[in-house]
């Protein structure tokens, strides 16, 4: 049986794919307004930290808010700093490096979880069920 933090886990990666994509999608398309501002915090706040926390931290239920919002706002505000300190700010190119790699690492983290769970479950298929003996 799946687990209640694996299944929250993946609602969670699920939603932070979806704000990447549409966010993604609106700036391809230069669409501004109230739904491209809330994506954007959205994705600032949670999606980058979560990408590094489900992967790096997979057996880690315990902040599933607080530290992803730590670990994004650093990520985003040390990456900021340094394109800005290289004289190379260029935030669009830089949202689309950010968005790439959140979605790599979510996948990564993913597929991890999902091996670790094959090894956890027991084998069943040479199992006797009760009344068979």
């Amino acid at each position: 049986m799946r687990q209640r933090g694996d299944r929250e886990a993946r609602v969670i990666d699920a939603a932070c794919a979806v704000v990447t994509g549409a966010l993604l999608a609106l700036t391809v398309v230069g669409w501004v307004g109230l739904a491209r501002v809330l994506l954007t915090f959205a994705f600032t706040v949670y999606v980058p930290g979560w990408a590094v926390v489900a992967n790096f931290m997979p057996k880690m239920r315990v902040s599933r808010t607080a530290l992803p919002v730590l670990v994004s706002v650093a990520i985003l505000t040390a990456a900021a700093t340094l394109t800005l300190w290289l004289h190379a700010w260029h935030p669009l190119q830089l949202f689309d490096i950010e968005a790439g790699a959140s979605i790599a690492l979510m996948s990564v983290g993913t597929i991890r979880r999902e091996r670790r769970q094959l090894h956890d479950e027991p084998l069943l298929h040479n199992a006797v069920r009760e009344g068979d003996t």
